[in-house]
């Protein structure tokens, strides 16, 4: 698997909602405009949000709708919105959300993030990088990390793989055990040949593995049958091995494993 493949997937799970915190269980007999238009729109978009993440579309719209009557310039009911539109492929007017949003609130990060990982996803690179670079250089967003992540994925899909390993690592100098940047720095590293950092960062994702705190995928595990081949850590290979036959054996990593052995043998 080539490393644009890896972290195009990487990507893709990441674009399934990692922005959204937590399940939001509210109930509708808990709003009332009169009683505060402030609060029930955002109790409208956090309900929305939270059916959005539960893979309702549909019910998230008739919400975010109801919190968009009562204030249009909402900032973040049409952050929400946006994402609407974006989960249902209607990428035009999910911009158009997410660019009310940064209207009626140029500080609202969040939007702007939005709106960077959206032309990402359209191959708009440059525009997306000037996005993301400015939801990176906001110190107090909470997303933070994660903007480094969209912002080192969009500098490699721009063909600049040294930046891309900068932003990672910057992204890493910030959460030292982020998942989605331990893989894709160690990866981006292995394919530049600079092993003993690969290994470097691939041991501290397998430390999260060994306690339970995150998964190997086929990906990661064929990775590391790699970097144990060259340290010549022989039993340590043979483990990730065994377990990406286990638990991949239909995966692109495991024939690729297994083209590996007849290259060797041949």
């Amino acid at each position: 698997m080539t490393v644009f493949s890896t972290l195009r997937n990487a990507a893709l799970c990441v674009f399934a909602m990692a922005w959204l915190s937590g399940c939001v269980t509210v109930t509708e007999s808990r709003f009332s405009a009169k009683a505060s238009p402030d609060k029930a729109v955002e109790n409208y978009t956090q309900l929305g949000v939270g059916y959005l993440q539960r893979g309702r579309p549909d019910w998230a719209r008739q919400r975010l709708t109801k919190a968009l009557e009562i204030d249009p310039n909402n900032a973040p009911a049409n952050d929400a919105m946006g994402l609407v539109w974006q989960s249902e492929g209607e990428d035009d007017l999910a911009e158009e959300y997410f660019r009310k949003a940064l209207a009626n609130d140029s500080e609202f990060t969040q939007a702007r993030h939005h709106l960077g990982r959206l032309f990402m996803q359209q191959g708009r690179f440059d525009d997306a990088g000037n996005y993301l670079q400015r939801a990176v250089d906001d110190r107090y967003y909470d997303n933070r990390v994660s903007a480094f992540n969209d912002l080192a994925l969009n500098t490699f899909r721009g063909g600049d793989r040294a930046g891309a390993i900068d932003v990672y690592m910057r992204a890493l100098r910030l959460a030292p055990y982020n998942v989605n940047a331990l893989v894709n720095v160690s990866t981006l590293l292995f394919e530049e040949q600079r092993f003993e950092e690969s290994q470097r960062y691939f041991d501290r994702f397998d430390r999260l593995v060994q306690r339970d705190q995150t998964d190997h995928t086929a990906h990661s595990l064929w990775l590391g049958v790699k970097l144990a081949t060259i340290s010549q850590q022989t039993q340590r290979a043979a483990t990730f091995a065994s377990d990406l036959k286990a638990r991949f054996a239909q995966s692109q990593e495991y024939r690729l494993y297994q083209e590996s052995l007849q290259g060797a043998g041949s």
